[in-house]
């Protein structure tokens, strides 16, 4: 049987964690994926709120009827390693959450079967549910693999997986949530954090997550905007790194010789940086 694990306050929650953390709305999401009718008794937390795991992205994981599960949201387009990462995380909550002792018994051990999910709702098209393999990633497929591990993910945008979403009014709840944070953001023409908090108040005036938004709202909008401006960042930093790899493409291209009008249509970098690039070129030759 596996021990509890230990918090630490200093780690700051998101919104998935927030409003989903605690053993009623766990049992609620857990009792929507599955089917099941299990009580908030039935489950004990176990997320592991260090610093250590954060590249690992562990929102929720709990323990319910002798399985392991780990909720992980995901905002943003689907990462293609997340089983491998899932891999990474359950070895390391094993190591700690296990008594090293009993490993050497001659006795079994008992530990909990893991589960892993992914609650998508990002932007881009996804299907309403989807398998992520740990054998997708091998190099050499089509043989017999020692070693699987699967997570489902489930896309929990507004207006996707209705059944999952009317067993749990909470979910719902949040996907409306999220689609209206998004529109405020994007379209509102208000700055981050009014958008932020004029989303709020019209989702308590809607009667939407009201208890939990009038309970936690300041902490719902600092969490938000630091989220989307890492996002931002996230995002920008891939723009430059695309641009940088296709500057590094068109330089390529100048040492080859290539016309003007090819390295362009190659890159897709504006014409009169091309001509700057191209100029510098020749001042080097």
């Amino acid at each position: 049987m596996c021990k509890k694990a230990e918090g630490n306050r200093e780690y700051k929650d998101n919104v998935f964690r927030l409003l989903f953390g605690d053993e009623s709305k766990s049992a609620e999401l857990y009792n929507a994926i599955k089917g099941t009718n299990y009580k908030s008794n039935a489950v004990i937390m176990n997320t592991l709120q260090n610093p250590l795991f954060v590249d690992l992205r562990n929102d929720v994981s709990f323990t319910v009827d002798d399985k392991f599960v780990v909720l992980i949201e995901h905002q943003s387009s689907i990462n293609p390693n997340m089983a491998l990462r899932c891999l990474l995380y359950i070895t390391r909550i094993y190591e700690i959450l296990i008594d090293k002792g009993e490993i050497y018994k001659s006795k079994p051990m008992s530990i909990e079967n893991p589960e892993f999910y992914v609650m998508y709702n990002g932007k881009e098209e996804y299907p309403e549910k989807s398998i992520i393999k740990l054998s997708d990633l091998y190099k050499v497929q089509g043989i017999e693999n020692n070693l699987e591990l699967t997570v489902t993910v489930y896309n929990v945008n507004n207006g996707q997986n209705r059944n999952m979403m009317e067993r749990s009014r909470t979910l719902d709840e949040y996907a409306v949530f999220v689609e209206k944070l998004r529109d405020y953001v994007d379209n509102s023409g208000l700055e981050l954090t009014e958008a932020l908090n004029k989303a709020v108040d019209d989702c308590v005036r809607e009667n939407i997550l009201r208890e939990f938004l009038e309970k936690y709202g300041g902490d719902v909008v600092s969490i938000l905007a630091r989220e989307f401006n890492i996002d931002d960042f996230v995002r920008i930093r891939a723009e430059e790194k695309a641009e940088e790899k296709a500057e590094d493409i068109a330089e390529k291209l100048l040492e080859l010789g290539t016309p003007l009008d090819i390295i362009i249509k190659a890159t897709d970098i504006p014409i009169e940086k091309v001509e700057k690039m191209a100029k510098k070129f020749n001042e080097k030759v």
